[in-house]
Order: structure tokens, then sequence, then C-alpha cells
């Protein structure tokens, strides 16, 4: 009772209306869902070639009308939106009109390259009520108590900005807790907060908590029955799964997203893949910007249904992925599945003391860093512990804003040498990889 009332007045969302009506789309046949799919990505075109000028000159360069789209594959017509072109057509891909009341975020994605994006408020809502739809596969719901294992490495927020999310977690019944941080007191800290919140539901960056999960089991500290546990920001190999099992319980569920986006698919109850969340995204799975055969790897294109404010049409967000070519799941969704993610790993670096430091932590830190601050990095642990960060600086450098970021590697890299190497370029990998986390064994 106090969710939907919380959303609607104190957070002015529609985030209850959307929940409702994507747990009903989720159970319609795949015929059904592809119907609004396609209703709703043709309103987004028009309205981008109406208001957008990136997309207003698209159209009309290749003489694209989005009434002629009926089918998903109609939409390989338009070019693929990189980074770089995001990067270039900033200020030409938001709409005018809505500029203003856009929210906006950033991300390093896979690439070590930092991007700033915008989006409507109105998506905010689709992506919350994606989020919790996604998560109540595992039984989580609004005012169940869930512990978040996940990287708190943002600036403190101010103080109303602060009071609020703190509220917001209060009624929600949500304690998290910072996963960068793995030396024995961090962990000894967690495992209390994890006794004295007793969730519902665990939410975890995947390598993070796997590593987590050994050691509760090294110690021989389980003390509790079953927990489902959600993961996210990486992906969920074998030994990764079969760890965290055997500290929380077999059922274990992968998420996979992008902060461009938020939630893109995830793992239902049959664990056959993950569903992709197709009420609110449009994902291709592509190579040169051509579909590909169904199981086949290639890049992930996703169009944002409802961000009107800055429209990602066909944006590539660096990762890649396979669709599944198998049966419909189990568990009797229309949703399509995506079957792998490849790709979504970072090395774990270790601190003076054998602890682990999750590579992750560089990918967040400079998602929180300004527009054009560093325009690519590349962390280095050498063999002796030292750790190299090289840096493409960006338009907006500074000393005095890198500093700030810089300083607060140092708290998590627990006093290993540290140093900053600045380049004009950073060199891929022999096989053509852009490697962000490098450590050399």
């Amino acid at each position: 009772m106090l969710w939907p009332g919380w959303e609607r007045f104190a957070r002015r969302r529609t985030t209850p209306e959307h929940l409702a009506f994507v747990e009903a789309m989720q159970w319609c046949p795949p015929e059904a869902i592809e119907r609004y799919q396609l209703h709703a990505l043709r309103a987004l075109l028009q309205h981008a070639g109406r208001h957008v000028p990136y997309w207003r000159e698209t159209f009309r360069r290749l003489g694209f009308d989005a009434r002629d789209v009926v089918k998903r594959e109609d939409l390989a017509a338009l070019p693929v939106l990189t980074r770089e072109i995001v990067r270039e057509r900033y200020r030409d891909l938001i709409d005018p009109n809505l500029a203003a009341y856009n929210l906006q975020k950033g991300t390093s994605g896979s690439t070590g390259a930092p991007l700033k994006f915008e989006y409507a408020p109105e998506s905010e809502c689709w992506r919350q009520a994606i989020r919790v739809r996604g998560y109540s596969w595992s039984g989580y719901r609004p005012g169940l108590p869930v512990f978040y294992y996940w990287a708190l490495v943002s600036k403190p927020p101010n103080r109303s900005r602060g009071l609020k999310i703190r509220l917001d977690r209060i009624l929600k019944r949500e304690t998290f807790v910072d996963s960068m941080c793995q030396d024995e007191a961090a962990r000894r800290r967690a495992l209390a907060l994890l006794r004295r919140a007793r969730p519902a539901v665990v939410v975890c960056y995947t390598q993070s908590c796997a590593q987590f999960a050994r050691w509760i089991v090294d110690q021989g500290l389980r003390d509790w029955d079953d927990i489902p546990v959600l993961c996210g920001a990486e992906a969920v190999l074998a030994a990764d799964r079969a760890a965290i099992s055997r500290a929380f319980g077999p059922h274990v569920f992968e998420t996979y997203g992008s902060r461009e986006t938020m939630l893109i698919a995830a793992e239902c109850e049959a664990h056959e893949g993950m569903h992709l969340m197709e009420e609110n995204l449009l994902v291709e799975i592509a190579r040169a910007g051509a579909p590909v055969a169904t199981s086949e790897a290639g890049d992930v294109l996703v169009t944002d249904l409802h961000n009107y404010g800055m429209p990602l049409i066909r944006y590539q967000n660096g990762d890649v992925a396979a669709m599944s070519a198998g049966p419909p799941c189990r568990c009797g969704r229309g949703l399509r599945v995506l079957q792998r993610v490849d790709g979504r790993r970072a090395d774990t670096l270790i601190d003076r003391e054998g602890n682990p430091i999750p590579g992750v932590v560089f990918h967040v830190l400079f998602s929180d860093a300004r527009q054009d601050l560093v325009r690519q990095f590349q962390a280095v642990q050498r063999p002796t512990g030292d750790v190299v960060l090289r840096v493409v600086r960006g338009h907006d450098w500074s000393p005095e804003r890198f500093g700030a970021v810089a300083e607060r590697f140092g708290h998590y890299l627990g006093g290993l040498p540290f140093s900053v190497e600045y380049c004009g370029a950073i060199v891929p990998a022999a096989n053509g990889k852009m490697r962000t986390i490098v450590v050399e064994r």
C-alpha cells in the first residue's frame, strides 16, 4: 500500500501503472508483444524525426519514413548509433523542448571510454517498473527486505537528496553495503549487516558476491536459510554460480543491463536464459549493423522505446551477445530470450594483504565523472602490485577534477603504489579487444 503512494505522490512517478501493464504483457504471445513493441517504436521514430536534430537530419538523408516500419528488421535501414556519435553530436541528439526536464547519468561501459547521456523522466518510470518486474521473478517485491551488495563509490549526495534516498531505502527496507571493499574487516561488517537485515533477496555485483560467498563458505559462516540472489554488472560464470549457491542457496538469477537503458534482460525461475525487457527496449543482435542469425554472437544494439528526451536508436552499447535458438521458455512468458552475453567481465586486482579489489570499481568511478574529463582509460596492475592508470585526457580535463577521482581510487587500492600515465591513445590487445583492466601475473 505504501510503495504505490510513495511513487505517485512523493516521487511523482507513474511506475505503478507501468508495472501493472508489463506484468500483464509478459504473458501475452510473442506476436502480441511484437505488435506493441512496433507501435511504441513507430511513435518514438516519428517523435525523433520531428523534434531531434540528429535524427531529423538522418531520416531526411536516407529518405526514411517511420510509418514504413512494420517489422523489427526494418529498423536496420538506420545506421548504428555509436558512442563516438553520441559524444560528437550530443546536443543534436536531445529534444530541445525536453532538455530542461531530462535526467543525466554517465557510464564507462566495457570499453573504458566514459560517456554521459540523458533520458526523459517518463523513461525513468518505465525503467523502474521493468526493474521491479524483472526482479520479481526471483521472489522480490517492493517492501520485502533486500540486501544490496553493490558498488557505492559515487560522491555523497547533498543533504536534501541524501535524506530523500535514506527515506526511500527505509520505506523499501533496503540495506546497501559497498561490495568494492573486500578486506577481512569489510567482509565482517557486511556479514553482520546481512544477518541483521535477514533479507528476502540479495542483489549484487557478480564477482564481488562470488568472492564474498567463497569467504563465507571457507569460514563456515552460513547460518541462514536459502536466499535468492540477483547478480548484475558482470556475467555469471559456472564457478560463480556454484560459489554463490553454496553460500546462499540454489536460486541464483543473472541479470543484464547498462546504465544507458537500465535492465535489458533477466533470468526467470526456469533458468533457461534471460528474457528481454521488450515493453521498454527493442534489442537487436547485429554485425556491421546487419542482423545476425539466431544463436550467432553479435553486437548488442538497443533502442529505448520511451526515452523521448534523448532517443537512443540502434545504440551500440559495446557488448556482444547471442539470442536463444531453443524452444520458448518453460515459464510461459512471451518475451524473447537472450542466451548469453560475452565479454562483461573485469579482472580482479589484489591489494597488499592479498585481498581482492574488483576491477569494476574503475568503471563505476569513471561513470560518476564529468562528461569529458577522460576520453579513455586502462588500469594495469604490475606483478609487483603497483597500479598504473593510463588515461587519455578529455576536453573537460582539469588536474583538480581528476585529482578528486584519483583520491577515491586510492581509498579502494588499500595503499598500493599508484601512478598515472597520460597517453594520446590506448591500443587494443592483439585480438582487437580493448581491455580496460589488465592484471599482469
